[in-house]
């Protein structure tokens, strides 16, 4: 695959969240940069707001936004760390908000020749019912997909 205005660098984004698709797509990612001078790699993990109707106080909201960030800079180390040896630049970016929505609008900004996600393999009725980050990103980005399952 050759970057857009025949250059050698190769700037790659990867969606993650710590589970089994999302580190075969660090892996896929880590396969297609692999010896290539000038790779760059974008690590994105989206934390979502709390839900539901039940106010739990401001103590609760607070420790459940450190916690969920605590754990969002886990799962970005853990996947820079499945990035083959020697590793490209690595830029950790952790967001809050919509998944889907958070993926597209950070791609707008950086312009990864390529966005790499996972597939959770939903079925029908639950992509439908849950919404599907994969198919958010692929009806929302105008730039090239890799949905890695």
């Amino acid at each position: 695959m050759a970057p857009e205005g025949g250059r050698n660098r190769l700037k790659v984004m990867v969606a993650v969240d710590g589970s089994p698709p999302s580190a075969r797509a660090v892996d896929m990612a880590g396969r297609l940069i692999q010896g290539r001078d000038g790779a760059q790699v974008i690590l994105i993990h989206c934390v979502s707001g709390m839900s539901g109707d039940l106010f739990v106080g401001l103590d609760a909201v607070y420790r459940f936004m450190e916690e969920s960030e605590r754990l969002g800079r886990s799962i970005l180390d853990a996947a820079a760390r499945r990035l083959p040896e020697p590793r490209p630049p690595v830029l950790q970016l952790l967001h809050r908000g919509d998944p889907g929505r958070e993926i597209v609008a950070v791609a707008r900004e950086q312009r990864p020749d390529l966005l790499v996600v996972g597939r959770r393999g939903l079925g029908r009725l639950q992509a439908a019912l849950l919404g599907s980050v994969s198919s958010y990103v692929i009806e929302h980005w105008d730039g090239p997909v890799l949905v890695v399952q």
